[in-house]
């Protein structure tokens, strides 16, 4: 149920982070001839330029931590107004956090019982857009697979231990297979950026990689022609 949830959740941020993504600037695009909209491409090599590429990684950090906690908050309030046999959550124990957050740091992880679609569809989908809420900003594997890990921890142990007790597939799942999903729609949306997005592209991209829709965008910059030589000269 998560897993739709952050769908619904990814198609509204992308409704409002594209228009976010198309003010932002970078120092390459002072050097380049090219009109200001993400993503562009380098006017020396034509390689895609992805939006905080060049900025430090504390910067990457900060902005893709803000789009997960956005993403997680909506998903908790949603999963708070469904009802018990949806969430899996005993709302009658969730009013005693300092208990729940107590037995979460005493007692190990739990196998879960879950429906089959949320531990091994859904929690993969929210490692992989995790995983490219910084990747798609020109983030190296091995820092985005550790922003994965650190952001499922904080999520088991920091949010929903104070619900239910940490699932031992969610904290093998969510990361391992979000970062193996997440690499290849980080790859299959870089593959179709060559030629500029067709409309079932863009789609593709809202529903599997959102992240890189906020961040990016869909539109290439052009770049302009150089004058004509009126003089013949």
């Amino acid at each position: 149920m998560r897993s739709i949830l952050c769908i619904t959740v990814c198609v509204l941020f992308f409704t409002f982070g594209s228009y976010a993504s198309n003010s932002d600037s970078t120092q390459r695009q002072k050097s380049c001839i090219f009109k200001k909209y993400p993503p562009l491409r380098d006017s020396i090599t034509l390689q895609l330029v992805l939006r905080n590429q060049e900025a430090r990684f504390g910067r990457k950090f900060l902005r893709a931590s803000g789009l997960v906690f956005g993403f997680e908050a909506a998903s908790l309030g949603l999963l708070f107004a469904l009802p018990e046999t949806v969430s899996n959550w005993d709302k009658s124990k969730t009013i005693d956090w300092t208990g729940n957050y107590k037995r979460a740091y005493r007692i190990l992880p739990v196998v879960d019982r879950d429906a089959w679609f949320i531990n091994y569809l859904g929690h993969p989908y929210q490692g992989a857009y995790t995983y490219n809420s910084i990747r798609s900003q020109g983030a190296k594997i091995w820092q985005s697979a550790l922003f994965t890990t650190g952001h499922t921890l904080f999520w088991e142990y920091g949010i929903e231990a104070g619900m239910e007790q940490p699932s031992v597939q969610d904290l093998i799942i969510t990361p391992g297979a979000g970062m193996l999903l997440g690499e290849l729609f980080h790859f299959a949306t870089i593959a179709m950026a060559r030629n500029g997005y067709k409309w079932y592209e863009k789609a593709f991209v809202v529903v599997f990689n959102p992240m890189f829709a906020i961040n990016n965008g869909f539109k290439f910059a052009t770049q302009k022609k150089p004058p004509t030589n009126v003089g013949g000269l």
